[in-house]
């Protein structure tokens, strides 16, 4: 497993201190495209809906593929990125890849991609999106694959995803992320994102900003697709009930077990997605429990009862106040909150927005290596509050909350991707499937 895990980021590792430059600059596809054509792995296997955005984008892919799979599909669902093993990337109906399945196809995959990366210029490799591409476009041909959703790494339009034509692009939100890789300006990023629509296509979008949505829309214009966008176009309603939400969607009721408020948004934006890919009735989901069932790791995710842990990859105010938003009135007292952020998110914002309502905040770091942190997050906590605790060992520093909070407290743990793996890791988390095997079935 490990072998085949290297192999995906082999030919990335090989230029990685040296690649600096948007991606216009220094992506190029045609090393992916060559290995398709070589493994005879083709770019149209099955109707598609690909998903880009800022934010959001994970949970509306994971909405679309358990709505197909209500419809009675058998769904290929590509997503990053992974928490407890890479294998999760690549799913079929909500299930991750096997390590057998997944292996089997890397050593077949290995002596082809070699002899690419072997043959492109210094500069040039072959990226791991695209190599996970290749991998789940194997895999859902050898499972019987019948719609695929494919969430885009990052940007689009030099993206690997790009590759596979699509039915349907599907638009989260959209905001200033990656900026030294997409672009300086908001408009830069939206020109990436826009570069996954196909000509005569269908396009969804969540919410934007009057620009994006502008500029979203004028990309389908002058591509002769059809535009959609929730909220205007597509209108749904949310009520919150004690440990759940009801969402109603074009009559389509929903319920849907997660804390997180912003989730009925992305239940719309991926039911706006799955009618325009018209592949079936999607009234069928609405009358199974699928949507009930769902999963979604790491998104105001609650990982434990006693004490009460919700764990959220919230990286600035914006993402904080969500998340404070959606688990404040259901967090018991005695708030303990652990987070850890490198040096260039937004850590006054998240700190301002959470710690008047937590009892002791615990400053750490993660167990990535890759990632850069500064003193700056505990010298901001601490002129918050005196009731600081700086412990750079993260999986110390959990041990640490659970006794502060006992059985009856709550502890929020808010920060970095890497920081939401190491909780879904030390709380001990399953997530080899995130959708129910039977949804059909009462």
């Amino acid at each position: 497993m490990l072998e085949a895990e290297n192999l995906i980021f082999e030919s990335y590792s090989r230029v990685t201190l040296s690649l600096k430059g948007y991606d216009s600059e220094t992506r190029n596809l045609g090393g992916i495209q060559q290995l398709f054509a070589e493994a005879n792995l083709p770019f149209d296997f099955a109707p598609t809906i690909t998903v880009t955005g800022s934010k959001g984008k994970g949970s509306t892919s994971i909405f679309c593929a358990a709505l197909l799979q209500g419809m009675g599909h058998t769904i290929g669902l590509l997503t990053s990125p992974s928490f407890l093993s890479v294998r999760e990337r690549i799913r079929v109906n909500g299930q991750a890849i096997s390590e057998a399945a997944f292996v089997e196809i890397m050593d077949d995959l290995a002596p082809t991609i070699r002899w690419i990366d072997a043959t492109l210029p210094p500069d040039q490799y072959l990226s791991p999106t695209g190599l996970f591409l290749a991998c789940a476009m194997r895999h859902f041909m050898q499972s019987g694959v019948t719609v695929m959703v494919l969430e885009v790494g990052r940007g689009g339009r030099f993206d690997d995803v790009r590759l596979i034509e699509n039915r349907v692009s599907c638009f989260t939100p959209i905001m200033a992320e990656h900026l030294d890789k997409l672009g300086p300006t908001v408009a830069d990023v939206v020109w990436h994102k826009t570069g996954i629509i196909k000509p005569n296509s269908a396009v969804v979008s969540a919410p934007q900003s009057p620009e994006v949505s502008q500029q979203i829309e004028q990309a389908c214009h002058e591509l002769e697709s059809s535009f959609q966008q929730v909220g205007r176009d597509i209108l749904f309603e949310q009520w919150r009930e004690s440990g759940f939400q009801r969402v109603t969607i074009n009559g389509d009721i929903f319920e849907l077990h997660t804390p997180a408020i912003y989730q009925a948004t992305n239940l719309a934006t991926a039911y706006a997605a799955v009618s325009a890919l018209q592949v079936g009735d999607i009234h069928q989901s609405a009358e199974s429990k699928i949507i009930r069932s769902v999963q979604l790791p790491g998104r105001c995710d609650k990982v434990s009862d006693t004490p009460l842990v919700f764990v959220d990859g919230a990286i600035n105010r914006a993402s904080a106040e969500q998340f404070r938003n959606s688990v404040l009135a259901l967090s018991r007292a005695q708030i303990i909150l652990v987070t850890a952020l490198p040096h260039d998110k937004d850590h006054v914002g998240l700190l301002e927005t959470l710690m008047p309502h937590v009892a002791h905040t615990i400053i750490t770091q993660v167990s990535a290596q890759h990632l850069h942190f500064t003193d700056a997050v505990a010298q901001a906590a601490r002129q918050l509050s005196a009731n600081v605790t700086h412990q750079p060992a993260v999986f110390e520093a959990f041990a640490q909350a659970v006794e502060r909070a006992s059985q009856m407290g709550t502890i929020w743990v808010v920060g970095t991707q890497s920081l939401v793996r190491d909780a879904l890791q030390f709380w001990r988390q399953d997530l080899e499937n995130l959708l129910p095997s039977n949804p059909l079935s009462d």
